[in-house]
């Protein structure tokens, strides 16, 4: 509840135009009411215009609401390589992130589920660099990063049905994920390099 509040006090022009909606949109209801059952007067378009109106703009609140409270990302994979001053030629899989909503993104994890055993394998570092991954914090409008190598998929099976989807998770539970047959191709490529 207390979270509702907090949400109701940080955006009040936006709790306004959803109470001034809702009072409209019950107004024009029983306008209907009044001018098309309860009298003997013809049907009435006017009134039943107005409460479809209504009814889209409300919606177009909750489409608001939804861009206001929860972030977009887009997740996607590509090959990459690089050539480190000391391993030499290093092939991985780049994950990018881009925040397409107007919120900031907190990023909790990156993983991929393993579905044979119920378990996830959880990315803490970036392949290349070998640095821990950073609490990830990407602006709107902004992008971030990081790469997997074969290293990162080492304790698990080098069988490629045994993974499952990649999963981005926020810091409050929100899930953006790519499908297992996606992460499998660039594992598959990934695991047929030699270096």
């Amino acid at each position: 509840m207390n979270k509702h509040i907090e949400f109701l006090k940080e955006n009040i022009r936006f709790s306004l135009a959803i109470f001034a909606n809702a009072v409209a949109l019950l107004a024009s209801i029983w306008w209907i009411i009044d001018s098309n059952w309860k009298s003997a007067n013809p049907l009435e378009i006017e009134p039943i215009v107005t409460c479809f109106a209504l009814s889209a703009t409300l919606l177009g609140l909750n489409f608001v609401n939804d861009k206001l409270t929860k972030p977009y990302l887009k997740v996607s994979l590509s090959m990459a390589m690089t050539q480190h001053h000391v391993n030499g030629l290093m092939y991985g899989i780049s994950i990018t992130l881009k925040n397409h909503s107007m919120i900031k993104a907190f990023i909790k994890n990156f993983q991929v589920q393993l579905p044979k055993t119920n378990q996830v394998l959880q990315f803490l570092y970036d392949g290349f660099t070998d640095t821990v991954l950073p609490k990830v914090v990407i602006e709107p409008g902004q992008s971030y990063s990081f790469n997997i190598i074969k290293k990162d998929l080492g304790g698990t099976s080098q069988d490629i049905k045994s993974y499952g989807d990649f999963v981005v998770t926020t810091d409050i539970g929100h899930k953006f994920t790519v499908p297992a047959k996606v992460f499998r191709e660039h594992v598959a490529t990934l695991l047929a390099r030699k270096t």
